[in-house]
């Protein structure tokens, strides 16, 4: 007998309707007069014996005995500085920055050093279906009235709906037995279970809350019996609200999931005498779906 099968139904049975709803100058000198220049002895000047100074007795200075500064002296055109002389800074004396010495377009950050559309999560990476840390560990407690106890796994299958138009909804299982164990039907029961349901797949952390049948409910079953001993004990309030998921309802039909295919949320719930909260991170498990078949 196929026991968590029969629990289904019976839970199913016990709530009358499950709606099934996820950057240079001259060198001129004066001439010495040599010994021929002054009268000798016995000659005695005759009438024309004054020797009268000819020409060459008193030398008069040529026009070489007093240098004159020959066009050569006075500092001609090129003794004074000409134009090249003064340096008059011209255009290139005074460096006015050009547009090159200004921060040109490229010097200021263009458009590649601000972040562009790649640095901020793309589609590809959207926050909702990242689940790092802490995100992946599940610790809810339930607790009625003096008695609790914690539930460490989760998991999770996907609810197709009547009408093909409706929203695929989510059956998640939380439960205190072996971790890391997809429950199947042969598989050994848990001391505790609390199935949520009437949870429609996510797309966002919009919370999901139900008071009533047919409405998001956290349903316990005691295997134990050391929290209750009631068949099944289900919400009077329950609020569901996701924290981050990875899911894909339409990839059953050839079962290519994602990589990563979890669902994050918190719940809090209250019952007639106790209260349900915590943290959990379910991962897929096949045999908690339910597909209808078509024709």
């Amino acid at each position: 007998m196929n026991l968590r099968r029969s629990i289904r139904s019976l839970l199913v049975f016990s709530l009358a309707v499950v709606p099934i709803t996820s950057g240079c100058g001259s060198d001129d000198t004066n001439p010495t007069p040599d010994a021929g220049l002054p009268s000798d002895s016995g000659t005695e000047p005759d009438a024309g014996t004054e020797p009268e100074p000819d020409a060459g007795t008193e030398p008069e200075p040529d026009a070489g005995t007093e240098p004159e500064p020959d066009a050569g002296t006075e500092p001609d055109a090129g003794t004074e500085p000409d134009a090249g002389t003064e340096p008059e800074p011209d255009a290139g004396t005074e460096p006015e920055p050009d547009a090159g010495t200004e921060p040109d377009a490229g010097t200021e950050p263009d458009a590649g050093t601000e972040p562009d559309a790649g640095t901020e999560p793309d589609a590809g990476t959207d926050p909702f279906t990242v689940c790092e840390g802490a995100c992946q560990q599940t610790d809810v407690t339930i607790q009625l009235d003096s008695n609790q106890r914690t539930l460490t796994s989760a998991y999770f299958g996907y609810e197709e709906p009547e009408n093909p138009g409706d929203p695929w909804e989510l059956w998640i299982e939380l439960n205190n037995g072996a971790p890391n164990e997809c429950p199947t039907p042969t598989s050994d029961l848990p001391p505790q279970l609390v199935n949520v349901y009437n949870v429609t797949v996510p797309v966002g952390a919009t919370p999901q809350m139900g008071s009533e049948e047919g409405e998001p409910r956290a349903t316990l079953v005691d295997f134990d019996g050391v929290l209750t001993t009631a068949w099944f004990l289900h919400t009077t309030n329950f609020t569901f609200t996701p924290v981050a998921a990875s899911l894909c309802p339409a990839c059953l039909r050839d079962e290519s999931f994602p990589a990563s295919h979890f669902v994050a949320f918190t719940v809090d719930g209250l019952y007639e005498n106790g209260a349900l909260s915590g943290h959990a991170y379910a991962t897929y498990c096949p045999s908690l779906n339910t597909v209808k078949r078509r024709k």
